[in-house]
C-alpha cells in the first residue's frame, strides 16, 4: 500500500506538489538540477524531492522509476537521508547557533561597557572578545538508487554521500532490460547497513551494492526516505533550434512517473 501523502513534505518544489496518491504520480525536473555533494560538504539540492519522516524504524522502500530519457545523466529514484535533507540543513540549528552568538555578544557587551566604566586613569579599557565558538551543523548521509541515462543507454545508478563527499557508481543492465525505459529499485536496511537492489525481470532482486555504515550512530527519527528526479545536463539550444526556433529538447523538463511507491 503507498504511504499517507500527508506526511510528505516537497523540497524544490511547491507545498502543492504533493500528489494526494502516491502510488503514481509524476516529478518534473528542470535542466541543471541535481542531488550531489563534493568536499568539502558543498552540496547541490537543487533536484525536486518528496521525502517522509518514518513513525517507526525504517525497514525498506521501493519504487518504479520511468521516463522519456533523453539528456546526459538523466535521472530519477529513491532517497534516503540520515539527518536533514540538504537544503534543510541548519533551520533549528541555525537558529539555536544565531540565539547562542547573540547571546555571546550581549554578553561580552555588557562586560565590556562595565570594565570601561570602572576603569581608572591607571587602568586600559579591555577590547571586545571574540564570540563563542559555535561548531557547524553536521552534514546528512544520504543515498540515493534509480535508472539514470548516460552514453545513450539506461543505467542503474547508486550514489553514496558522506560529510566527506558523494561517490557515483553506474551498473550496466542485462540485455534483456536494457531497451526498457522503466526500473524497479529498492533500499533496505540490514543491521546496521543499507543494502541497495534493482529488480530483473527475468532473474529477480539484483544486489547493487552495501552500504555497512549508513545507519551507525543514526536515530531512527532522523531517518528521512522519499524520490527525487534530475536533470544535471543543460547544454544550451542548438544551432537549429536557434536558427529556426523549434522546441529545444534541453530546454525541457524531465517528466519521471513514480508507480508502487511502497515504504515500511
Amino acid at each position: 500500500m503507498p504511504p499517507d501523502s500527508s506526511s510528505f513534505t516537497a523540497l524544490n518544489l511547491s507545498s502543492t506538489a504533493v500528489p494526494e496518491w502516491m502510488g503514481s504520480f509524476t516529478l518534473a525536473a528542470p535542466p541543471n538540477t541535481d542531488l550531489w555533494r563534493k568536499p568539502p560538504s558543498r552540496d547541490t539540492s537543487t533536484a525536486p524531492i518528496l521525502y517522509t519522516a518514518l513513525r517507526n524504524p525504517f525497514v525498506a522502500a521501493e519504487v518504479t522509476v520511468s521516463a522519456d530519457w533523453e539528456l546526459e545523466w538523466d535521472q530519477g529514484g529513491l532517497v534516503i537521508f540520515a539527518g536533514a535533507p540538504p537544503g534543510r540543513i541548519g533551520g533549528a540549528a541555525a537558529a539555536a547557533a544565531a540565539a547562542t552568538v547573540t547571546a555571546a555578544q550581549t554578553t561580552t557587551a555588557s562586560t565590556t561597557t562595565s570594565t570601561t566604566t570602572n576603569a581608572g586613569p591607571d587602568m586600559v579599557a579591555q577590547g571586545d572578545a571574540p564570540p563563542a565558538y559555535v561548531p557547524p551543523a553536521p552534514a546528512s548521509k544520504w543515498v540515493k538508487v534509480g535508472l539514470e541515462f548516460c552514453n545513450n543507454a539506461c543505467h542503474a545508478t547508486s550514489v553514496c554521500a558522506t560529510s566527506d563527499g558523494a561517490d557515483w557508481a553506474l551498473t550496466a543492465l542485462p540485455p534483456h532490460h536494457a531497451r526498457r525505459l522503466d526500473l524497479r529499485v529498492k533500499i533496505e536496511r540490514i543491521g546496521y547497513a543499507l543494502w541497495v537492489w534493482y529488480e530483473d525481470e527475468v532473474s529477480g532482486w539484483k544486489k547493487l551494492r552495501e552500504v555497512t555504515w549508513f545507519f551507525w550512530g543514526v536515530e531512527d527519527k532522523a531517518v528521512r526516505v522519499g524520490v527525487y528526479a534530475s536533470r544535471p545536463a543543460n547544454f544550451g539550444a542548438t544551432h537549429y533550434e536557434r536558427r529556426h526556433g523549434g522546441p529545444s529538447v534541453t530546454q525541457r523538463n524531465l517528466c519521471v512517473d513514480f508507480e508502487g511507491l511502497e515504504i515500511f
